[in-house]
C-alpha cells in the first residue's frame, strides 16, 4: 500500500509501527517570484537527496486560487512553465538544479500565483521489492510560485464583519478581501472593531486563524472569531492593520 502525504505532514509516519524507512528529499527553496519576461522570468531550484537510497522525482506546476477558507482549489497543470528536467532520478546524497522559466502573458495586470509541486515516484531503484504489508510514504513538496508585474501592491479590506450562530454560542465572522494586485500575509496584524461608539483593537495573539494567512489578489476569506469583549451583538464595522 501507497500513501502520499506533504512533506510538511512527514512526522506524522513515524506513528505507523509498520512502515519502512522512506527515501526522502528536498526542494529549495519553497517560494519564488518570477519577472513576467526578462531574465527574471527564470529562476532555479535545487532538489536534494540527503538519504542512503536512489529516488525518483517528477515536477509539475498548477494555476493556484483560493477558496474562502483559504484551502487551494483544484486545478489542471499548466502550460505556461518550461521546467528541465521534469523528471530526475537522484543517486545517495545527491542534489541537481532545476531551472523553471515562465513563458505565459509577459504584462499581466495582476500578480499570477501558481504552485510548483515536487514528488517522489513510486518505483524502486536498485533496492528489493517491497514486502506485503508494508507502508512506503512518498515525500511530496508544493513551493509557492508568483509572476509579478512591476507596481503590484496588496489592498486588505475588512468588507464584513458581525455575529455568526454556532452550537455552543456567537463568534464574530470577519470577512477580508484583497482587492490589490499582489497577495499579502498577514503577519502582526490589528483588527479593530467598531459598534455602538466603541472601539476595541484586537491584536495579532487573539486572532487565531487570521494571523499569519495568505491572501492572493482578488480573493476573500472568511474568518471566525470570538466576540470582542466591550462590543455589542451586531454589525461591527472592522479595519484590519499591518505593518
Amino acid at each position: 500500500m501507497t500513501r502520499y502525504i506533504q512533506a510538511t505532514l512527514l512526522a506524522a509516519g513515524l506513528l505507523l509501527a509498520t512502515a519502512m524507512p522512506a527515501a526522502a528529499f528536498r526542494l529549495i527553496p519553497i517560494e519564488m517570484e518570477f519577472a513576467p519576461s526578462g531574465r527574471g522570468a527564470t529562476q532555479i531550484f535545487r532538489i536534494e537527496n540527503d538519504t542512503p537510497n536512489p529516488i525518483a522525482v517528477e515536477i509539475h506546476i498548477t494555476p493556484r486560487s483560493q477558496g474562502a477558507d483559504g484551502e487551494d482549489l483544484p486545478a489542471e497543470r499548466s502550460e505556461d512553465w518550461i521546467i528541465f528536467p521534469e523528471q530526475l532520478v537522484l543517486e545517495p546524497n545527491q542534489n541537481q538544479s532545476v531551472r523553471v522559466q515562465w513563458t505565459g502573458d509577459a504584462n499581466p495586470s495582476h500578480e499570477l500565483a501558481f504552485r510548483l509541486v515536487a514528488e517522489q515516484l513510486d518505483v524502486d531503484i536498485g533496492r528489493p521489492p517491497s514486502q506485503g504489508g508494508q507502508v512506503r510514504l512518498l515525500v511530496q513538496y508544493k513551493a509557492s510560485l508568483y509572476v509579478v508585474p512591476p507596481d503590484a501592491r496588496p489592498a486588505i479590506n475588512v468588507v464584513e464583519a458581525g455575529p455568526h450562530q454556532l452550537s455552543d454560542g456567537v463568534v464574530m465572522l470577519v470577512r477580508v478581501r484583497n482587492d490589490g494586485t499582489a497577495h499579502r500575509i498577514l503577519k502582526d496584524p490589528t483588527l479593530t472593531m467598531e459598534a455602538g461608539g466603541r472601539s476595541v483593537s484586537i491584536p495579532a495573539e487573539r486572532l487565531g486563524g487570521l494571523a499569519g494567512e495568505n491572501i492572493l489578489p482578488g480573493v476573500t476569506r472568511d474568518f471566525l472569531l470570538p466576540w470582542p469583549e466591550g462590543l455589542p451583538v451586531g454589525p461591527l464595522k472592522g479595519r484590519l492593520s499591518l505593518p
